[in-house]
């Protein structure tokens, strides 16, 4: 049915259907699935600039992250014998891995943007999929497994941020109460965000397909899908504050001096806390900003704020890089170290210091 219309008349409905209803689809991670997205949302021509985009940061996420997870397998051996404080490289490599998956995730989604057709629009904000219940399936499949894994990163880094700190105060969390929490807890998130857009959505008229999700299941959907980043980025930047007072008195006994290396050291640490924070909040700040639009539109009925291509292309860019900037900021040979070497101005125009591995505070590899 989708594909017998031609693109004049898809143009001409998507024009008055922009004007009758308020729908709040939106072109990004966190919507019910990409098959559902309008072309009053991202039209024809602009898929493929917004997929090639997507792909483009995918693949270099991809690489960062499978650089991480390369690096920091070898580790996972002896991280029951690893010094105080220093990072866990069982935590470190399930984000790697998450991070992976993730942009695995993207790429595929990019790929269903592109083949399958945009819904056809029954009424007024009445959308169904318009290759039926096969877009149904595969859609819903890859939207659960690029969701869940990216929960996943936002679990393990805060949880990165907990395990630095507890060790900071001599307290052992158990590796497994960790897993728990980060692997459950993105199942759960995602499952309330799927059953938001697919409990009691009415089927099309004269037809057995689901009605795309609009209205208060989506407002559900977009709180159940951001919960997770919007907690990283509150509770986040409290931990490492508190970590870095923890460390202005750990490290100089740790060391058993206290000299302008020391302080050079702990600069360094806490330019390593600070760019984990920055770069997490850069890669999901658009999110957020897109959601709390795409909710008020939701709950106002109105239509103001409700595309945004530009935002979207950023949040396509932003979102898979999250690999790359990770492994910046957590790899072993990190890259605050490398700043610390040719950047003054990071440390107060303090001469800079060549940290050499053995001698660099465990919390910077």
């Amino acid at each position: 049915m989708g594909r017998c219309r031609t693109l004049n008349q898809r143009e001409t409905e998507s024009t008055t259907s922009e004007r009758e209803h308020p729908a709040a689809i939106m072109a990004s991670l966190h919507e019910e699935s990409f098959y559902c997205i309008p072309e009053t949302k991202l039209s024809l021509p602009e898929r493929p600039a917004y997929c090639g985009v997507a792909i483009g940061a995918a693949v270099l996420g991809l690489g960062g992250a499978g650089w991480q997870v390369v690096r920091w397998r070898g580790r996972l051996a002896g991280a029951a014998q690893r010094r105080r404080p220093s990072p866990n490289p069982v935590i470190v490599f399930c984000l790697a891995l998450s991070d992976f998956m993730a942009c695995i995730g993207v790429i595929a989604r990019a790929v269903g943007i592109l083949v399958i057709d945009p819904p056809i629009e029954l009424g007024p904000g009445v959308y169904v999929p318009a290759q039926g219940i096969t877009a149904i399936y595969a859609g819903s499949t890859i939207e659960i497994i690029n969701l869940y894994f990216y929960s996943a990163t936002y679990m393990w880094t805060l949880v990165y941020a907990i395990d630095i700190t507890m060790q900071l105060k001599n307290i052992d969390v158990p590796m497994s109460l960790y897993h728990v929490l980060c692997w459950t807890a993105p199942a759960v998130f995602v499952g309330l965000s799927m059953f938001s857009v697919f409990f009691d959505v009415p089927l099309a008229p004269e037809g057995s397909i689901q009605q795309c999700a609009s209205g208060f299941h989506l407002v559900l959907h977009y709180i159940f899908s951001y919960t997770p980043i919007v907690t990283v980025m509150l509770a986040n930047p409290a931990i490492y504050i508190t970590a870095s007072r923890l460390i202005e008195l750990t490290v100089p006994p740790m060391l058993g001096r206290y000299t302008q290396r020391e302080r050079q050291v702990i600069s360094a640490i806490k330019i390593k806390f600070l760019l984990i924070v920055v770069f997490f909040t850069l890669c999901w700040l658009p999110n957020v900003i897109d959601g709390v639009i795409q909710i008020a539109n939701l709950i106002q009925g109105d239509r103001i704020g409700d595309r945004f291509l530009a935002l979207w292309i950023i949040e396509a860019a932003l979102n898979p890089l999250q690999g790359l900037l990770n492994c910046l900021a957590y790899g072993p040979a990190t890259f605050q170290q490398w700043l610390m070497g040719r950047s003054g101005w990071l440390l107060r125009r303090r001469p800079p210091v060549n940290l050499h591995p053995r001698e660099a505070d465990p919390l910077l590899r």
